[in-house]
């Protein structure tokens, strides 16, 4: 847990939930593409944000203890602990997914089974020669030009959830998108720096 000391926490009960939660939906979907494509790069994604997941719990549980001062603000403490510990087995699910395909232990009917799905996840990065690199996601809109949502961003160990439109694209950043497998593909050729040109000019 040491690679996480300098990661920013967010400071109170309230903001630590919505982090939690964000972070349990992204491993979700991170977990269920990595099944279906056997990707273990997106599984090791998976995995990391179990660590940040950990973390967070944990200063959930510090910060609601410190607030308890009677009876009754412990028993509110023991409902958000509950709460806390259901998001905990929702992620360790998800990071069992991963291990499995990182283990190399999928069944195919699994895989079959989620390939009746249209869209789902992609793991995107970003080389310093992309024509992504230094352009807002409102210049880039990659949902009219590529067909890719993107649902965060990974900047060295933090994480960027929901982004906004004038969040700019870095050199390295991991974008995880939401789309076809072809819109996908088509975002990572320009993550590469392989198409040179957006679609929109």
């Amino acid at each position: 847990m040491e690679e996480w000391d300098e990661v920013e926490v967010p400071d109170n009960v309230k903001e630590i939930f919505v982090e939690m939660k964000n972070t349990a939906e992204l491993m979700v979907d991170l977990a269920y593409s990595a099944v279906l494509f056997r990707e273990k790069e997106m599984a090791n994604e998976v995995l990391e944000l179990e660590e940040y997941l950990d973390l967070l719990n944990y200063n959930l549980m510090v910060r609601a203890v410190l607030s308890a001062r009677n009876i009754r603000d412990a028993e509110r403490i023991t409902s958000i602990l509950q709460m806390g510990r259901s998001i905990d087995d929702i992620t360790n699910a998800a990071a069992d997914l991963a291990k499995m395909v990182i283990e190399e232990k999928v069944h195919p009917l699994v895989t079959e089974v989620i390939l009746e799905s249209e869209e789902t996840i992609g793991r995107v990065v970003v080389s310093p020669e992309s024509v992504l690199v230094g352009k807002s996601l409102e210049e880039l809109d990659l949902p009219t030009n590529t067909g890719v949502w993107v649902v965060a961003i990974r900047r060295g160990k933090r994480w960027i959830f929901d982004p906004d439109d004038d969040v700019k694209i870095l050199p390295g950043d991991i974008i995880i998108g939401r789309g076809t497998r072809t819109a996908l593909d088509y975002l990572k050729e320009i993550a590469r720096g392989i198409i040179k040109v957006m679609p929109n000019g």
